[in-house]
């Protein structure tokens, strides 16, 4: 649980006082993905190529399950849009002789003004380097494909280097392009979070090993392998994960499994990334977009880095004309806009909330905002998402079910094995809730299964909600596990002029009402509003909902007020469904505690 809450106002608060930045250094050889500027089709010069490839099914390494899936759907964006010239390597076609032949081919096609958009969905792994002294860990990122295996001196080189794309970027620019590469792999071993052992197998992106020398002959040469971000001229980079970090695949309601960066590049395409509704989507909106909807798709166990090459104004570059399709548009910029002004903010003060959540003021603060870093939205793109149909897979953990568990559900759910890749596990010894690969709740009776039911289906749909064009939320001093007595923060951005309603989904399915409370003002006058906590019992997991708007909802604020101390989880897709205002962005993000 999250308690002795102080919430406050801080004015022109950067986001990297959060620990993030939206614009970060890269370490050399990390995994990268390069995205450019889209635009209209009625450039005739101009135009968009793309190589997607996807490799769930490797011979030698752990299958994945949603990287297929990742190509089609980045393809199917495109083509959406107008792009036509798109070649497709999956599985067991996506072997090193085909991707550099597709590479070759394309490069041969391009020409100035044109965008070349490589998307890599599979494992990652590191090896020691090619090119001594091109790395300062001494270690190579590496893509593997289908028919990788470390153990045999040929197969073994069923990979691409970074260096190797590097390469191929490099020569895309200096054809007048802009090059593309989005990676949804990884290729560390740190966790965000440490996964509960009695928890369902989570995958990820990237695999490690003890290979035998290759016979790779590199198309990179040694100053490839140097290169980093700053050195390209017009790319703007983004990676899965950090070089130290894994990557999970998560599932999507509806999709399956997934990765999430690339779910979110092909939502950002569909429009959802025109936070203020002007039909443009310019490169900042759309890293920010990306950025922020990963990372609450995927619980916070990923964090997205991004950095541009020295060229790029992500301020005024455009992605996508949507109203007219998308290519790629080489010189499409916005007219100059001013800054918006941030004003002072003011100190609050409130009674103590329900379930031991106090509101007290904070002091403003007087710390700048790039412009851009946190684009202010304005609408939302796409309407309410419907309630899931896809069943919660409940799986029982020392002991059968009890009759009329779960009786009194309003969502669907199936009674699976641990082995079913369930939603939620329920210990029948300890009483405990796990999901994600985190602790949800303690002390939880078989009878009390149904809100927990509910509560995994109101989530799910929260994310949903959330992906129609995400409120900047973030989590510090870390997304990791809080342990009693540590001060946690909630950071809300982009809240200037902007209507907001907050509250606390307990990890056992009550919720608890946060924000406006007593002298609160609902429309806030600075650019990020701060909940500020204290972890303490019962631990757990604290789902943290933030509803904005350009204007107050009172019909809002009063049917979740009167929802405040109560279980009724599924209530709340009720209430945001029929009230929600048009332009309401969702935030939502997971406080994860324990002693």
């Amino acid at each position: 649980m999250v308690a002795h809450a102080d919430t406050g106002v801080s004015h022109r608060m950067r986001l990297s006082r959060c620990g993030e930045r939206l614009l970060v250094s890269l370490p050399r050889a990390i995994v990268t993905a390069a995205f450019l500027s889209l635009v209209p089709l009625a450039a005739a010069a101009a135009a968009t190529r793309a190589i997607v490839i996807g490799v769930d099914m490797y011979r030698q390494v752990p299958q994945l399950r949603g990287a297929t899936a990742d190509a089609r759907d980045i393809e199917s964006a495109l083509r959406r849009h107008g792009a036509t010239d798109i070649t497709s390597l999956l599985d067991g076609d996506a072997d090193r002789a085909s991707v550099l032949r597709a590479l070759d081919r394309t490069l041969e096609r391009t020409g100035p003004g044109d965008t070349v958009i490589v998307s890599f969905a599979g494992h990652g792994a590191q090896e020691p380097e090619h090119f001594e002294g091109s790395q300062p860990d001494g270690l190579d990122t590496v893509f593997l494909l289908a028919n990788f295996d470390p153990r045999d001196a040929q197969a073994n080189g069923e990979k691409l280097l970074q260096s190797e794309f590097n390469h191929y970027i490099r020569a895309f620019e200096s054809k007048g392009a802009r090059a593309t590469f989005i990676a949804d792999a990884s290729s560390g071993k740190g966790l965000t979070r440490e996964v509960d052992p009695r928890a369902a197998t989570i995958a990820y992106r990237s695999v490690a090993y003890t290979a035998i020398p290759d016979r790779l002959q590199p198309v990179a040469t040694g100053a490839d392998a140097a290169l980093v971000p700053a050195d390209f001229e017009r790319s703007i980079f983004l990676a899965a994960a950090d070089k130290q970090s894994k990557a999970p695949e998560i599932e999507v309601p509806g999709e399956g499994y997934r990765g999430a960066l690339s779910y979110a590049v092909s939502r950002a395409l569909d429009g959802a990334a025109d936070t203020d509704g002007d039909g443009l989507v310019t490169t900042d909106e759309f890293l920010a977009y990306v950025r922020q909807f990963t990372y609450q798709l995927s619980d916070q166990r990923q964090n997205v880095v991004v950095e541009q090459a020295r060229a790029s104004d992500p301020h005024q570059e455009v992605v996508a004309e949507l109203h007219r399709g998308v290519s790629v548009v080489a010189t499409g910029v916005r007219p100059t806009e001013a800054a918006p002004t941030m004003s002072d903010a003011k100190d609050s003060a409130s009674g103590p909330a329900s379930g031991g959540l106090q509101i007290r003021p904070l002091a403003p603060k007087s710390l700048s905002i790039a412009p851009g870093e946190m684009p202010v939205p304005a609408r939302l793109p796409l309407a309410v998402p419907p309630r899931p149909k896809e069943p919660i897979r409940l799986a029982l953990s020392g002991a059968g079910p009890e009759p009329g568990f779960g009786q009194g559900s309003r969502s669907a759910f199936d009674v699976v094995g641990l082995g079913s890749d369930p939603d939620v596990i329920w210990d029948s010894l300890t009483k405990d809730v796990i999901a994600g690969g985190d602790v949800l709740a303690h002390n939880i009776e078989a009878k009390d299964l149904n809100v927990i039911i509910d509560r995994a289906a109101t989530v799910r749909w929260l994310k949903l909600f959330a992906g129609r064009g995400p409120q900047s939320i973030r989590v510090s001093p870390s997304d990791g596990l809080h342990r009693k007595g540590e001060k946690i923060s909630v950071s809300i951005g982009g809240m200037t002029g902007r209507n907001l309603v907050l509250f606390n989904l307990t990890g056992n399915g009550s919720l608890q009402f946060l924000y406006p409370l007593g002298s609160d003002p609902p429309v806030l006058e600075s650019a990020e509003y701060h909940l500020n906590l204290t972890a303490r019992e019962p631990f757990g997991a604290d789902q943290i909902v933030a509803i904005t708007s350009s204007r107050r909802n009172l019909q809002l604020e009063q049917a979740l007020r009167q929802l405040d101390q109560r279980r009724d989880p599924a209530r709340i897709i009720d209430i945001l469904s029929e009230y929600a205002a048009e332009g309401a962005l969702v935030g939502t993000v997971g406080v994860f505690t324990a002693r």
